[in-house]
């Protein structure tokens, strides 16, 4: 189960600077191409094409395809396998009845301190945006959340 906060800001260098003075540590950095396929029982599947240093991964994963229009979502969420093979990712997709939605390409920061990770979302497309996402333990990032909440978004 994924339990995240998220938010669109004007700009991600305050908070950027908020995980470096509270202890946070970069864990990656890397740039992202992801395609939505949805169908029609609430669940969505992710192919994410991810480059960092120089390398190329590609990754599958469903998730709950449930917003409830909030800044906190609690969904349910699968691990991420690997692949090489687009053509078969894509046929086991159609089998399933996924229909492609929508394609986001962003860049992403994610860090980490204890059982708390935030992920920084710089969107070029569809439209340029900034998220913060702040995940984990759901009694702990409530407080995270709610001290975060408190930083001017100029």
């Amino acid at each position: 189960m994924e339990n995240e906060y998220s938010f669109s800001v004007k700009s991600l260098d305050k908070y950027f600077d908020y995980c470096k003075d509270n202890g946070y540590k970069l864990k990656s950095e890397n740039s992202q191409i992801r395609t939505l396929y949805r169908k029609k029982d609430k669940t969505m599947a992710r192919i994410t094409i991810q480059k960092e240093n120089d390398f190329v991964k590609k990754y599958l994963d469903f998730k709950e395809d449930i917003l409830n229009g909030k800044e906190f979502t609690s969904r349910k969420e699968s691990a991420s396998i690997e692949f090489v093979d687009d053509s078969a990712v894509e046929s086991i997709l159609d089998f399933l009845n996924y229909k492609k939605d929508n394609t986001l390409s962003r860049k992403r920061w994610v860090y980490q301190k204890d059982n708390i990770i935030f992920e920084f979302d710089e969107y070029d497309s569809p439209k340029r945006a900034f998220v913060v996402s702040i995940e984990g333990d759901m009694d702990k990032i409530k407080d995270v959340y709610l001290e975060v909440k408190k930083i001017k978004d100029e």
